[in-house]
């Protein structure tokens, strides 16, 4: 009676082991966190991309796990980048001889840009271990992006400006965006999980596009419940680096 006893409580605790080390491959968290977006310039000769102006802002992505295999995903981000220039043009001496050296136009520009997304969708789930899934997700979202844009023209002649003029300008640009993705979850460790997807992004506005999308990611875990997650997210016209802290429920 001792001994089955004994194994009785040895096979317990395996099995509360095993849903501890499980728990963290669990597809019901929200998080909240940080998330920078580098955009591709679109000058093709532009080979360091410091054109390209980057978004920062925050980030909150929630799962949610309704049957044996199926699960909710939903994200919503906002961002926003400041981009300004200077250039200045020089104008020869008038022929009236009004001027006689150089005058000097000079054009400030400074954008504000706000970047908005969200995305809902579904996926099914295949647990292929105690330690490893693999998940498929269809989404469906829209990207949204705002710019306000400040332009001041000053012309200047011999130290001094004697003409100036401001003028301001707004857009507003969204697209659909839909998506296919692929990934898989593995825990290295009890604390540290290493997953990677691959997928297919559509954007649909006038000029659709089509991407192809790679992403992967690392997360750490602080309690039963609290995990760091940190990703890299690639896409033909931008990448998302994102920090972020997981809660599971």
């Amino acid at each position: 009676m001792k001994y089955a006893v004994l194994a009785g409580a040895l096979s317990l605790f395996s099995i509360s082991a095993m849903a501890n080390q499980t728990s963290f491959l669990s597809y019901d968290y929200i998080e909240v966190g940080y998330i920078r977006t580098d955009i591709k310039s679109n000058d093709k000769t532009d080979v360091d991309r410091s054109g390209a102006p980057s978004y920062g802002g925050y980030i909150i992505n929630l799962s949610k796990q309704f049957s044996e295999n199926w699960y909710f995903t939903g994200s919503y981000s906002q961002s926003s980048a400041d981009y300004s220039s200077v250039a200045k043009y020089l104008s020869p001496p008038f022929p009236d001889g009004t001027y006689s050296s150089d005058v000097i136009d000079t054009y400030s520009s400074v954008i504000d840009m706000e970047l908005t997304r969200y995305s809902l969708g579904f996926g099914y789930i295949q647990h292929f271990s105690d330690v490893t899934s693999f998940d498929y997700a269809l989404n469906y979202g829209q990207l949204k992006v705002k710019s306000d844009a400040t332009i001041l023209y000053e012309r200047e002649y011999a130290g001094d400006v004697f003409y100036s003029s401001k003028s301001s300008y707004n857009s507003s640009d969204t697209s659909d965006v839909f998506a296919m993705n692929a990934q898989v979850r593995h825990l290295l460790t009890s604390k540290f999980e290493v997953n990677a997807g691959v997928g297919y992004e559509r954007l649909h506005d006038d000029e659709s596009d089509n991407n192809l999308v790679l992403k992967a990611g690392l997360n750490y875990a602080i309690t039963q419940r609290i995990n760091l997650a940190a990703s890299y997210r690639y896409v033909d016209e931008y990448a998302d680096i994102t920090a972020t802290l997981r809660y599971y429920f």
